[in-house]
């Protein structure tokens, strides 16, 4: 086609009829405005007017057919000398099928495939953008940070496919209560993420949650399965433009991790107490990393005992950080840090090499007493590692230990987040004669129909409700039913934090298999360990041993 400066038609080949429809007659004459799409023609025109005699440029714009509907073209041009001053010769091509399978791409790079919300590589951008924008227009920006409630749960007894689509339906559903400038974006897995900005305040960033908290309560239909499930929100909000994307994600995610700890199905605000916690983080994390460094980490030992005969039959691995003087720093100050940074790997590499040379030793010295079991508590990560379970296998039998003196611990938590491999190597080690049980029993959410498909030996009674057993009779009767439960699904009990001969006295009243806590010995070096069982200390002087009905495990 032939164009005046101005856009007007001269001349178009008869070509065009066979691509688009026009007739040559009916466009000659006719202005470029009719046919290319008005979004195009701005750029079209300026390209037009800043070439150069010669100079050949390329273009794309919509091109209308005759049928209304528009395609993509391309045009390369170049502007010429004419009779009648400058005109611009094009040739036009049809491009239609590449812009779409580019934009088709394009979108899958930028689109959650499962959900069809917007990714990881969009939600960053969106809030790099938002954050920008506070600086020309002050107010408040907020992310929610959504998460389902007990998730792997629901996915592993209903089948991956119900599990997917109920995330389908949870987008849709998050999707249609927010507003048109709302980013609506999957991280992956159950995890979601919302960007809001143009808040009034962080009540109406609360209030947004508490509505989407009550919208997903609504029962969801997938395929043939109905069910309700709940969410927990976490809520950062920031005025500040010079703000990390990073950070205020992080922020959200800490919020997350209180709803959850609260209870779940709520929503929490990130504040000045999680921001003091935070900054007790990193302290807590550059104290690890150069405990590490300096070889600092002690692992102590606290020994379990038999209720039945009094004597102790081994000890659980406990690991603590030493200051350099004679105060240790225990678990529970630095072990959600190390979990959360990565640095869980190297302290469980140290304690599992210290349990199993220790194991070796005891099994020498002690073994023919009946003391040479060792517990460690394994982490998401380790059971996660496809290889671990060999890696243990071949440090047992190199240390020549029986595989069922190693007795594995892990979490509520760890089983509830964990992948289905971590199962599988939950199930490979057991199933060679590595004792596994579930610690922290009756602190968590594990159902008594889910207990029962775990491949488990033992389950641990949290302190918490060794607690309550003496205080009250529900406590008690809490208790009873545990042990009577786990010993009807074949599995041992031990109490964990006992600290009084009273609790002591009961436990063994409940026909409970085995204890540790302060009242029988606290966590201690493995020499004090030997001397502890050298001695016949325990519970021998607390009762007198009871007729053997035989223990559980």
């Amino acid at each position: 086609m032939v164009t005046t400066l101005d856009g007007a038609y001269r001349y178009v080949s008869p070509a065009c009829e066979r691509r688009f429809g026009w007739r040559p007659e009916e466009m000659e004459g006719a202005h470029e405005d009719a046919f290319v799409h008005p979004d195009d023609l701005p750029p079209l025109q300026v390209l037009r007017s800043e070439g150069a005699p010669g100079e050949v440029t390329t273009a794309t714009f919509r091109f209308r057919c005759r049928d209304g509907s528009y395609v993509w073209t391309e045009a390369t041009s170049v502007l010429v000398d004419g009779e009648d001053g400058n005109v611009v010769v094009s040739t036009l091509r049809d491009i239609d099928a590449r812009h779409q399978s580019v934009a088709h791409l394009r979108r899958q790079a930028l689109m959650d495939p499962l959900t069809g919300v917007a990714n990881r590589t969009v939600l960053m951008d969106r809030l790099r953008h938002g954050l920008r924008r506070l600086e020309r227009h002050p107010g408040l920006l907020a992310v929610l940070y959504l998460d389902i409630d007990r998730f792997k749960v629901l996915n592993d007894s209903l089948g991956h496919r119900i599990g997917d689509g109920l995330l389908s339906r949870m987008a849709q559903r998050v999707a249609q209560h927010l507003r048109p400038e709302d980013t609506l974006a999957r991280l992956g897995g159950d995890e979601f993420v919302i960007v809001a900005e143009d808040l009034a305040d962080e009540h109406s960033a609360l209030a947004l949650a508490n509505r989407l908290i009550r919208v997903v309560d609504e029962p969801f239909q997938v395929e043939d399965e109905e069910f309700t499930c709940t969410v927990s929100i976490g809520i950062a909000c920031t005025a500040d433009a010079r703000g990390a994307p990073e950070q205020v994600l992080r922020e959200a995610d800490l919020a997350l991790y209180r709803a959850k700890d609260r209870g779940r199905n709520r929503a929490e605000m990130f504040d000045e107490e999680l921001r003091t916690e935070v900054v007790a983080r990193r302290v807590t994390e550059r104290l690890l990393r150069k405990a590490i460094d300096e070889h600092r980490l002690v692992v102590e030992y606290q020994p379990v005992i038999d209720l039945w005969s009094g004597r102790p039959v081994g000890a659980e691995a406990l690991v603590r950080i030493g200051d350099g003087t004679t105060q240790l720093l225990f678990p529970a100050s630095f072990l959600e840090v190390a979990s959360e940074t990565g640095l869980l790997m190297t302290v469980d590499k140290l304690v599992l090499a210290d349990a199993l040379h220790q194991a070796r030793g005891w099994q020498d010295r002690l073994g023919p007493i009946g003391f040479s079991e060792v517990g460690i508590n394994l982490s998401a990560r380790n059971l996660a590692d496809g290889g671990f379970p060999a890696h243990l296998i071949d440090q047992l039998d190199a240390h020549q230990i029986p595989y069922h003196h190693l007795h594995i611990e892990v979490t509520e938590r760890v089983l509830m987040e964990a992948p289905s491999s971590a199962m599988s190597a939950l199930r490979a080690l057991r199933d060679v004669g590595v004792r596994v049980g579930l610690d922290d029993f009756g602190t968590g959410y594990t159902s008594l129909s889910y207990l029962r498909l775990l491949p488990l030996d033992f389950v641990k009674i949290d302190k918490s409700l060794i607690d309550e057993m003496t205080q009250d009779h529900g406590g008690a009767a809490i208790v009873r039913a545990i042990v009577d439960l786990a010993h009807a699904l074949g599995l041992f009990v031990v109490a964990e934090g006992v600290e009084t001969v009273a609790q002591l006295q009961m436990l063994r009243a409940l026909h409970c298999d085995r204890a540790q806590g302060f009242v029988i010995a606290r966590s201690a070096p493995p020499a004090a360990l030997d001397r502890f069982v050298l001695e016949g200390s325990g519970t021998a002087g607390i009762f007198p041993p009871r007729p053997a009905l035989g223990p559980q495990g």
